[in-house]
């Protein structure tokens, strides 16, 4: 069950945007009323970024401060009348203000900074001796003025290469044959959705059903956790079956009406 604060925070929410709109439609100055939904709203900027700080190598706080942008859009085009929660609105405008910023300006793949730290010295050392000698350094040499081993210096070199970007147009030779070039697009297979963004679905799931009354938590754990058929339900609740697939469909429907925009994007 969400703490009495939560709820609180959803109820004066829900009264804040009443006031909000209102003052829209008056022509009335609204910036504290929208730094006010803001600042109680911050709670859902910090839970994303707390999912999203394990992937990616940015701080917690610059997650954070990239969110509250998100937030900030979601305060200024949410509808209270559409009825669904704020936060499963402002949710996927959060985190996709995030993605957006690590698209753009980070990359994605995660590798270790101490082996491109070796890469860099590296490649400073070869340029250094072509210049004074005609020569590169053999990888012996290499390895020693680095004092790393050679599969550290491979491991750096992989490091390197991991962050070249390719085309996904690119021909590269095929995986049966070696006379088939094929382009790079034909031989990736689709990524599985990220672990994160079931793991965020389902938390905002549980938090929607301990919204729920009473009746509707007891009549879905019967249903989906138990296994009760409407027939059972229905002799449990003193009701008939048709009431009762009645009452399911509507809290089904609720659900999903409240999950939709999460679930049909950014």
């Amino acid at each position: 069950m969400p703490s009495r604060e939560t709820r609180d925070i959803v109820t004066e929410t829900r009264q804040l945007f009443t006031v909000l709109i209102r003052n829209r439609h008056q022509n009335d100055d609204t910036f504290d009323l929208r730094n006010r939904i803001v600042e109680m709203n911050s709670r859902l900027v910090r839970q994303v970024a707390g999912r999203m700080v394990r992937r990616y190598s940015l701080d917690f706080d610059d997650l954070v401060q990239i969110g509250s942008l998100g937030l900030i859009k979601a305060v200024d085009r949410f509808d209270p009348h559409a009825g669904y929660a704020f936060s499963s609105f402002a949710v996927p405008l959060i985190r996709g203000e995030i993605l957006h910023y690590l698209r753009d300006r980070v990359s994605l793949v995660r590798v270790s900074r101490r082996l491109l730290e070796f890469h860099s010295r590296g490649a400073k050392l070869q340029e250094a001796m072509a210049s004074r000698s005609g020569r590169p350094l053999t990888e012996t040499e290499l390895c020693a003025a680095l004092a790393i081993t050679p599969m550290r210096w491979q491991q750096a070199c992989q490091a390197k290469r991991s962050l070249r970007l390719c085309s996904l147009d690119q021909c590269i030779v095929g995986l049966d044959t070696e006379d088939e070039y094929l382009p790079l697009l034909d031989l990736l297979s689709a990524p599985p959705p990220p672990e994160d963004d079931n793991a965020e679905l389902h938390d905002h799931l549980q938090h929607l059903i301990a919204r729920l009354g009473a009746d509707a938590q007891r009549l879905l754990k019967w249903r989906v956790v138990d296994g009760l058929s409407q027939r059972e339900l229905a002799r449990r609740e003193g009701v008939s079956v048709r009431v009762t697939s009645r009452r399911l469909r509507a809290i089904l429907q609720q659900l999903q009406h409240q999950l939709s925009p999460m679930v049909s994007g950014e």
